[in-house]
């Protein structure tokens, strides 16, 4: 009964989490877009919207890979708290890097500095809030799953 009870709750995190994960960075790419957006010539916008495609891609690509190589999303990460946190910053460590050399090497438009400043500032943001409200979350359930746990 314990384990079921226990590999639904990891179910859950584990669901929370990714789509988390995928809806909110996938918002602050677009906010940093918007925001470096200001600072982009007029004449330019058809190339450095093309160029945004691509550059978006690359950015879930690269996500994607970062998180699944570092085992972020996987049952036994999840199981812990601390090996969530761990992870995370793994995989954020390791995907920031690789996304900016690849897109200062691959696509070169105006207003790059202040797209990937933007785009580095809300990622690191975002992870921070996220993991803070992750680790209150997974806290609160734990322990509201040892009281039942125990009262039976």
């Amino acid at each position: 009964m314990y384990r079921d009870s226990q590999k639904r709750i990891l179910t859950y995190m584990k669901t929370s989490l990714v789509l988390m994960d995928v809806i909110c960075s996938n918002m602050a790419f677009i906010a940093a877009f918007l925001f470096s957006r200001l600072y982009w010539a007029t004449s330019m916008q058809e190339a450095v919207l093309s160029d945004v495609y691509s550059v978006w891609v690359l950015f879930n690509l690269v996500a994607l890979v970062a998180a699944l190589h570092l085992r972020l999303y996987a049952n036994s990460t999840i199981e812990r708290l601390e090996n969530v946190l761990r992870a995370t910053w793994k995989s954020v460590i390791t995907f920031l890097p690789v996304f900016i050399g690849c897109t200062l090497i691959e696509h070169r438009f105006y207003g790059v500095g202040y797209f990937l400043g933007a785009l580095v500032g809300l990622v690191i943001a975002y992870v921070v809030l996220s993991r803070f409200l992750f680790a209150y979350v997974y806290t609160a359930l734990s322990r509201r799953h040892a009281t039942a746990f125990h009262k039976k």
